[in-house]
């Protein structure tokens, strides 16, 4: 399935709460085939974000008040609208009736849970 970036950095840690909870085996399978497709798509993200930094900041660290912010800014919105796709199937929100979780988790993981 093709997300955004954006959508991915929203859901990691919420993903990572759904997978400490107690779910049906296949459930939990589909859970970790996400998580671990998820992990892979960040470090990707972490490393251009990283390069961003050192393309328009200084000394591995960028601020607002620096000259290169607004290019900063611009790279890392393209970023985060870019869309890639992701090994994962959805998640059937009936599988995850007993499943305690917040609602802003449930915001941050639409993309993956299926009415």
């Amino acid at each position: 399935m093709k997300v955004k970036v954006a959508q991915l950095v929203g859901s990691s840690e919420p993903l990572g709460k759904l997978m400490t909870q107690p779910m049906p085996s296949a459930t939990a399978f589909r859970c970790a085939k996400t998580l671990k497709a998820v992990t892979a798509e960040l470090e990707s993200y972490e490393e251009a974000r990283k390069n961003l930094i050192e393309q328009h900041g200084k000394d591995g660290e960028i601020k607002p008040k620096d000259k290169g912010w607004d290019k900063f800014v611009a790279g890392m919105e393209e970023l985060m609208e870019t869309e890639v796709k992701v090994d994962a199937e959805k998640i059937k929100e009936e599988n995850l009736s007993k499943v305690e979780i917040s609602p802003a988790d449930i915001l941050a993981l639409d993309w993956i849970i299926e009415e």
